[in-house]
């Protein structure tokens, strides 16, 4: 390029640098910008930082535990009430340990803690379980179930006093728990004269049981009615089993407080048979109220109760020890029982017979 050229072109020239460095210019803006822009835009905003919202999942509710009580032609249940996070209950039961075949029973109140399910089979076991539930708008949460319980329904209901408290004759399955251990053949008493006696009671933590007794036809009746009014006087009775679960050793039974009737025995160090052989005397809570003759004392765990008086006795339950005119004694004798606290030769403050 000559120097000719560049003097006649030279306002042409300076107006294209003009223009040329207009247009880094702009560059150098718009890339400023640009910059500018990346960097803001990695900072959340606050449109884009509101994320989906869930439900949060309600808590499950606690679990419960459960005892089941027999009756006519069904079952009396009871569990530990549970309000918090809770709607109600399902009662799922059955005839096998599997829960095949199940039915429920559905509680839609948190605040009651019974049911009672009728119209089961007859002599039938049954084994039942219990869970909480919280009902929220879309489904159900379930709690953990129970303990499984089983319970056998009655066989044979010759008496019906109240829901729970019941005698029938001797069913084939309680004859099968018997035989070789209380009751065995003999000129006396047959199972025909007998009665298997289904109650409730209050245990010594105050929470309510099933109880079984097996005592003489004669007094079956008056047997239910006695244990209705203790039960209803919150009156403490430990443990109440068939004899037959202790191998129908006296002893044994007697030493795990157990309350207890008939057992075809003699009386304790006698040729002679036993009121229990008839079963027409019934034992309550023997431990802490032992049978004392002389220097024996029966059971051999129950010395610590042989002092009556209640501010002297050692003992850890001698609040429930038996004393005359206390409740027990006076629902018992108001029924025909009498107390062998009251004999001379010896005391047997456990024993209740019948006149």
């Amino acid at each position: 390029m000559n120097s000719k050229f560049l003097r006649k072109n030279k306002g042409k020239m300076l107006i294209l640098l003009g223009l040329f460095c207009i247009t880094l210019s702009g560059f150098a803006i718009s890339s400023q910008l640009n910059f500018n822009h990346v960097e803001a835009s990695s900072e959340s905003t606050p449109f884009e930082s509101i994320q989906p919202t869930t439900t949060p999942t309600p808590p499950k509710p606690a679990g419960t535990s459960l005892t089941a009580y027999s009756t006519k032609n069904g079952l009396i249940l009871r569990w530990k009430k549970i309000e918090k996070n809770n709607s109600g209950y399902e009662i799922q039961y059955a005839t096998n340990k599997n829960f095949k075949s199940k039915k429920s029973a559905w509680v839609k109140n948190n605040t009651k803690s019974s049911k009672t399910i009728k119209n089961l089979k007859k002599n039938t076991k049954y084994y039942v379980r219990i869970r909480t539930y919280n009902q929220t708008e879309q489904k159900k949460i379930y709690g953990g179930f129970s303990k499984i319980v089983s319970m056998t329904t009655a066989a044979d209901v010759t008496f019906l006093y109240k829901e729970g408290f019941y005698c029938e004759k001797i069913s084939n399955s309680t004859k099968k728990r018997m035989t070789g251990k209380s009751y065995t053949k003999n000129n006396y008493v047959q199972l025909s004269d007998l009665r298997y006696v289904r109650v409730q009671h209050y245990d010594y933590k105050g929470k309510i049981q099933s109880g079984e007794l097996v005592v003489n036809k004669k007094i079956a009746n008056n047997t239910v009615k006695v244990f209705y009014e203790l039960f209803q006087k919150k009156y403490p009775i430990q443990r109440m089993k068939l004899i037959d679960d202790y191998g129908a050793d006296d002893e044994t039974s007697m030493e795990a407080n157990n309350t207890s009737a008939f057992n075809f025995r003699n009386v304790s160090g006698s040729s002679n048979l036993s009121k229990h052989a008839y079963g027409l005397a019934i034992d309550i809570n023997p431990k802490i109220n032992p049978y004392i003759k002389g220097s024996i004392v029966l059971p051999k765990n129950g010395k610590s109760y042989i002092q009556r008086d209640v501010s002297k006795c050692k003992g850890k339950y001698k609040s429930n020890m038996i004393h005359k005119n206390d409740v027990a004694y006076k629902i018992f004798t108001k029924y025909g029982f009498q107390w062998g606290g009251n004999w001379n030769s010896l005391k047997d403050y456990q024993h209740f017979e019948a006149k």
